[in-house]
């Protein structure tokens, strides 16, 4: 099981406006441009000045949002969007509410008109294409970020969620692109850093990518995503020492970043620390029980510890949970064939990954491979046990052996002078 690395990117949970500062009071509802810090003219439309009553609604949620009074920050919000219906980001933290509270279509719904009542506004369309990306719709979330960027050229987010999709297609220079405009935004975006040092890696530039790591710790010490995917760079430099330090420290900022947890059991695994790895998987399926790969991991290393009825069902759950888990079958496979010695068993499993279109060629060919042998053990098994059948009716057939003739016993033997030590039991002489 390879080592993993994993993000989800939105644009945060609760936005307040102008990094942090109260909504900007006006009683117009203009617009003004600003220009980028890197001198090359780009230009980003700043949200319309906000009504006084609007922003003053607008800040009463926020501290009580703060104090988790999620009732009164709704209502508080509301009452904004009443006053200026044009407040994007008024309606973009009901959208984080309902998200909070799962009540995810309301999500959308807010999401959507964070953008609706103001078009230059993006972020509403990132964070429904994050609930669209959960869902599986990475084409319609690709949409929903690219529809972002359009209308907020500098929407940091939009671009990195891109960055992500242009790194997935190995376009590098698009993806690297995007994360330097995420940055002209907020130069101190870790999440920027995060997946510039993830194509970074990706690309095979293993230095660079610890490089931005490290810049991102700077910023965030505690982020357990770049402590996992430093953790990945150390393993590729052969560092399996600092390598698990890092997703231990990933697991400590954050005990419920899944990927750090297998990566740590992958690991122990394949030092055959196998209570340390079995622990660390069974730590993922607290968070996530039907997680595969953690139930897999599970389960070999249940094996490795000799805990083979444990492990058998293990594999068999996971297969009850997708009977098309081609690693599953594999590995209940070799379990079957190396120690239950079930040979038939292993034959119908090493078949069932050929079935599969999930197993990879490498695997297919080490299944193909084992059926191989696991039919020469079989007929080897069969000879072995038809010889001892042959064996066992000719002893049944063969005449009883003749009693003991009462002949004169033997003159006893005389001793013989005791042997010469040999050379091993001669002790060396001491080296000079």
């Amino acid at each position: 099981m390879a080592p993993r690395f994993c993000l989800v990117l939105a644009t945060g949970a609760w936005l307040t406006a102008c990094g942090g500062s109260p909504p900007k009071a006006d009683e117009s509802s203009g617009s003004e441009t600003e220009t980028s810090g890197d001198g090359t003219g780009t230009t980003k439309t700043a949200a319309p000045k906000i009504k006084k009553e609007a922003a003053a609604a607008f800040n009463e949620a926020s501290v009580a949002y703060a104090k988790r009074d999620y009732g009164s920050a709704e209502s508080s919000l509301k009452d904004a969007v009443d006053e200026d219906e044009k407040f994007g980001e008024a309606y973009f933290n009901l959208g984080v509410l309902a998200e909070e509270q799962g009540r995810l279509d309301d999500a959308k719904d807010w999401y959507k008109k964070s953008f609706e009542k103001n078009p230059k506004y993006g972020d509403g369309l990132v964070n429904l294409g994050g609930l669209m990306q959960r869902e599986g719709r990475r084409g319609e979330a690709d949409g929903l970020y690219q529809q972002a960027v359009a209308a907020e050229p500098l929407n940091g987010y939009g671009h990195l969620n891109l960055a992500i999709g242009a790194k997935n297609r190995k376009d590098f220079s698009d993806a690297v692109k995007r994360v330097r405009t995420a940055l002209q935004e907020d130069s101190q975006n870790v999440d920027a850093y995060v997946v510039l040092a993830w194509t970074y890696y990706d690309m095979g530039k293993y230095e660079l990518a610890k490089l931005v790591c490290f810049q991102a710790i700077g910023i965030s010490p505690n982020l357990a995503a770049v402590h996992n995917l430093l953790g990945l760079v150390h393993m590729r430099g052969g560092d399996v020492t600092r390598a698990l330090a890092s997703f231990q420290k990933a697991i400590e900022s954050d005990p419920k970043f899944v990927a750090a947890q297998i990566n740590l059991g992958s690991i122990t695994f394949g030092y055959k620390d196998y209570e340390a790895s079995y622990r660390a998987f069974d730590a993922v399926i607290k968070i996530e029980p039907k997680n595969a790969d953690a139930l897999l991991g599970k389960a070999v290393a249940a094996r490795g510890m000799g805990n083979f009825e444990e492990a058998e069902k293990g594999y068999k759950a996971l297969l009850t949970q997708d009977e098309r888990n081609a690693m599953a079958h594999f590995n209940l496979g070799v379990l079957y064939q190396e120690f239950l010695q079930k040979l038939d068993d292993a034959q119908k499993s090493f078949e069932n990954v050929l079935r599969f279109e999930q197993a990879n060629a490498e695997l297919r060919k080490e299944a193909t491979e084992r059926i191989k042998q696991v039919q020469i053990q079989s007929q080897n098994q069969r000879e072995a046990e038809a010889m001892m059948k042959a064996q066992a009716e000719q002893d049944r057939l063969a005449p009883p052996p003749p009693p003991p003739s009462a002949e004169t016993p033997a003159a006893p033997e005389t001793p013989s002078a005791p042997a010469a030590p040999s050379a091993a039991e001669t002790p060396t002489e001491p080296v000079p």
